[in-house]
């Protein structure tokens, strides 16, 4: 069944990240770095060390900076592979999509929520960004 759900505010956020977690791979853009300003430690002590000791393979995409790339040192390069852009324009906003469906994020101080779009269409369209944006993405 295809479905939109848009789920406001930090616990919002982290009710799609949970949904994140039923799925055996996982393709990832991330490009905000104030993430724990609305969330706080949930991302870095919470959902990132489940996701990385579970079984899920990871593909992501993250901003080229010295601390993303100090990060990816951390990570198995076969499961849990990382890719780098430039960020040339500010965006606090994460991406993530597995099966047929796809999540934004937008760490917006004023107002951060999530969307969740479970539709095979969609979740096509954005696949076929994602793998034009890992293709050009530098390693």
């Amino acid at each position: 069944m295809d479905t939109v759900q848009i789920l406001k505010g930090p616990n919002g956020i982290k009710m799609a990240y949970e949904q994140a977690l039923s799925t055996k791979t996982l393709d990832i853009v991330c490009l905000s770095g104030a993430y724990a300003t609305v969330v706080g430690t949930f991302f870095d002590q919470d959902y990132a060390l489940r996701l990385f000791r579970s079984q899920i393979s990871t593909r992501e995409i993250l901003a080229d900076t010295a601390e993303n790339r100090a990060d990816s040192v951390k990570k198995d390069k076969k499961k849990n592979q990382v890719r780098f852009v430039a960020k040339n324009i500010p965006s606090e906003s994460d991406f993530m999509l597995f099966g047929n469906t796809a999540i934004l994020v937008s760490y917006d101080l004023a107002n951060p929520f999530a969307v969740v779009i479970t539709d095979r269409q969609i979740a096509s369209n954005f696949r076929i960004q994602f793998e034009a944006l890992w293709e050009k993405a530098k390693t």
